[in-house]
Parts: C-alpha cells; sequence; structure tokens
C-alpha cells in the first residue's frame, strides 16, 4: 500500500508464500517509491501468475505500474500477456479525458516519492495528510508529520497502514504536530486501539502512550468482537417496518440518523436523487472558474468550488475551499434567477477571544454530541464535547475543574480553534 516493496523481497515473499499455500497469489504495489514495476517484473521471473497494474492514464504515483508498460515488457517472452497493445492505448485515450473532469480531486501522491521508503506512508494516505493539513493551513509542517508517522506507528505496536489503522496512525501524527506536544491531545480510536477494541498489535505498544490513552482501564487480550453484544434484533425492532432488507437494519446501524431519513422518504414515496448541480449553478459557475485567486481588501485569497447543494426556495449553497479552509456561501436568486443576496457561513454566535475557562479546539472540525449543559460540574479532564476532525473522533476535555456556565455548540456545528 505504500510501495515498499523491493524486488529482492518481492521474490523472497512470493516464494515463500507459494511453498505454503495453493491459493493464487496477485502482487500489488503501489509506484510511490519508483520500485513496483520492477518488484512486478521479478515477481513474474520467479513465477507469479497475477499482477495488479494500473491504465497509464490512471498509473504511476500512489497507483500502479502502468499495464501498457507491462504488458510491453513481456512480450515476445514467455509470460506474454497476450494483451493487444493497441486497444489497450485506445482505452487509455478514452480515459485520459475522463480524468481531466476530476481535476479538482486530484491528490498530491502523482509522483514518485523515494522518501516514502523511510516515513512508511500509504498513498491515499499522502492524500489525506496533505488535505487535513491544508485544512489546518498547516501545510508547511508536513515533514514534520512525515518524520512523527514511524514514531507513533513505533509507539502503537506497529499496526500495518491501511484503512483504517493508517487514518488512526496519520491523525495522530497530525495532532502530535499541531499541538506542539506529542499525544497532548489522544484520539478516542488510538484509545480503543490502545484498549485492545482492534485486536492484537503486531508489536508492543509503548506502555507510557498506554497509560495516557486509557489510565488503569483493562486491556482486552481476547478476541474484542466476542465482547460485543448480538445487536442485529434490537435494531431490528427500532427500525421497525421502514427495514425492507437486512441490508436497510445495517445501514441503520451505521448511520442511524442518515438511514432513518433516507428510509423514511423512501416508504413515503419522497425520495429523490439531488442533482450535481442546480441550473442556477451551471449558469453561474464555469469550469474555468473552479479555482481561482481574488482580491478583498488589500488581501489575496485563493478560492476553490467544491461542490453545490440543491436550490430550496431560491436558495443555494456553494462550498468552497478559501485558502484550504472550508467554507460554505448561501446565494439567494430572484424570479429571473439574478443573485439577488449573498450570505457567507453561519458563524459561531461567540464572538469574543477565548479566556480563562474557556474550553476550545485545536482544529477545526464538526461536533458530534455535546457531553455537558449549563449549570453540570466537571473535573479537569473531563470531556465536554466530542469533535470530528481529519476522519476521527477527539474527545474535547476541561482543562480546569468548575460549573459549565454555557455552552455556545451544539451537534452539527463547524468549530474552528478561534
Amino acid at each position: 500500500m505504500a510501495g515498499l516493496l523491493t524486488p529482492t523481497s518481492t521474490v523472497e515473499l512470493y516464494k515463500a508464500l507459494a511453498k505454503e499455500t495453493k491459493l493464487p497469489i496477485h502482487i500489488h504495489s503501489h509506484s510511490t517509491s519508483g520500485l513496483a514495476s520492477i518488484c512486478l517484473y521479478e515477481g513474474v521471473l520467479a513465477g507469479c501468475k497475477h499482477i495488479d497494474t494500473a491504465i497509464s492514464s490512471f498509473s504511476g504515483g500512489a497507483s500502479h505500474p502502468a499495464t501498457e508498460s507491462m504488458v510491453s515488457a513481456f512480450a515476445g517472452t514467455a509470460h506474454d500477456t497476450g494483451l493487444d497493445l493497441n486497444q489497450l492505448l485506445e482505452i487509455n485515450d478514452y480515459f485520459a479525458v475522463v480524468r481531466k473532469k476530476y481535476k479538482q480531486f486530484e491528490g498530491e501522491a502523482q509522483d514518485t516519492d523515494p522518501r516514502v521508503q523511510l516515513y512508511q506512508v500509504p498513498g491515499g494516505m499522502i492524500s489525506n495528510l496533505h488535505n487535513q493539513l491544508k485544512e489546518q493551513q498547516a501545510l508547511d509542517k508536513i515533514d514534520a508529520v512525515h518524520k512523527e508517522i514511524p514514531l507513533v506507528r513505533k509507539d502503537l505496536g506497529y499496526p500495518p497502514l491501511v484503512t483504517t489503522t493508517s487514518q488512526v496512525v496519520g491523525t495522530q501524527a497530525v495532532l502530535n504536530v499541531l499541538t506542539g506536544e506529542r499525544y497532548k491531545t489522544i484520539t478516542n480510536e488510538v484509545k480503543l486501539y490502545c484498549q485492545g477494541k482492534y485486536g492484537l498489535p503486531p508489536g508492543k505498544v509503548s506502555p507510557s502512550l498506554r497509560k495516557k490513552a486509557i489510565g488503569q482501564t483493562e486491556v482486552i487480550e481476547i478476541r474484542p468482537a466476542d465482547l460485543i453484544p448480538n445487536e442485529l434484533n434490537t435494531l431490528t425492532n427500532d427500525i421497525g417496518e421502514l427495514a425492507a432488507s437486512e441490508e436497510d437494519v445495517m445501514s441503520y446501524a451505521l448511520f442511524p440518523d442518515i438511514a432513518r431519513t433516507f428510509l423514511s422518504e423512501r416508504k413515503e414515496g419522497r425520495l429523490e436523487p439531488e442533482p450535481l448541480m442546480s441550473s442556477h449553478a451551471e449558469q453561474h459557475t464555469h469550469q474555468d472558474l473552479s479555482e481561482f485567486d481574488i482580491g478583498l481588501h488589500g488581501e489575496s485569497y485563493h478560492v476553490k468550488i467544491a461542490g453545490f447543494g440543491v436550490e430550496e426556495h431560491a436558495r443555494q449553497s456553494f462550498y468552497l475551499w478559501v485558502d484550504g479552509v472550508p467554507e460554505e456561501v448561501v446565494i439567494q436568486y430572484d424570479e429571473q434567477g439574478n443573485i439577488t443576496q449573498g450570505t457567507g457561513p453561519q458563524a459561531n454566535p461567540s464572538k469574543k477571544k477565548a479566556g480563562p475557562g474557556d474550553v476550545t479546539v485545536a482544529m477545526p472540525g464538526t461536533v458530534v454530541s455535546v457531553l455537558v449543559k449549563p449549570g453540570d460540574k466537571v473535573k479537569a479532564g473531563q470531556g465536554v464535547l466530542v469533535l470530528e476532525a481529519m476522519k476521527m473522533e477527539t474527545e474535547i476535555q476541561a482543562s480546569i475543574a468548575g460549573v459549565i456556565d454555557e455552552v455556545l455548540c451544539k451537534k452539527g456545528d463547524k468549530v474552528t480553534p478561534e
């Protein structure tokens, strides 16, 4: 997943696996380090019958080696694929045009990066890290995050850096760098991992990290899934007649609020697909303006259009990235479709500067739940809200003991350190 295979290790691994199993073996390695195509070639010479590639317009970098290149490499040999290179080139021409349509979603992992052999970051994780740091306006810290990732991975007992553990490790590394203190803020997922709820790590978890994450909580040393009660019957009864299949119940288990709304609208016949872009969005947006720079009050801002909401009551939301920070702008139209009013995102009602006793967040995110209400007594270190940032949930804690005087956010609010 990170392109860490070398040609020598590829041959050693293939031969050892082929000796121990009769199952089909595929060689799958991303091109990030620049070694993947050599690994595939050596693996085939060693006897492997299956290799993973991508058509050249979608290959390279954090993707796979190019299909056409591998076909050409084996042409006329005992390992000739029999694939028609001319037809592959036609396929490539088609997808080269398709890719241009999705230019705004391109990641940062398109090129060869030999450093991956040191910091061991998978391709998808590279893109996530770049976007996460861009959201935090901290792209200048990406090298520090790269160096921190192997350290966090070591502390966690060397989990394999694949989804979702790669995100757990990567997000914690970002937090360590942004807060300026290792494990000052620990995500809920790291706490669950240290407790053993994701299974037994390949290596030894750092005792100091485990103590800091879960305190004296008992560590699970058996298969954690065996401790989970069978909730299917409860969920089935809870969602009731709205669920027409077990898949509907599973959707409800994973996304309770969204699934219930979806299933209710489906039953009532009100379910309609949301258009990707409304007529007004098409009218006021041009492909050349999907990303641009603007000047305002002497300041320059880089704006990137990320998407459009569904138009309702002559109002429509436009989702933007402004200097890497997500923003929502609401546009009001008149009967002729002309813009009459535009408003920025609904700001948090609190405009005061943070003072003693105020609880703030270390990074922008979405409030998942508020754990306290005015009048509650809290201890230092007690959780007051849960924040979702960078795909991970983090419990935000009170820095001192006291009484909750005011709560200035609610579930679903987007908040920033300010």
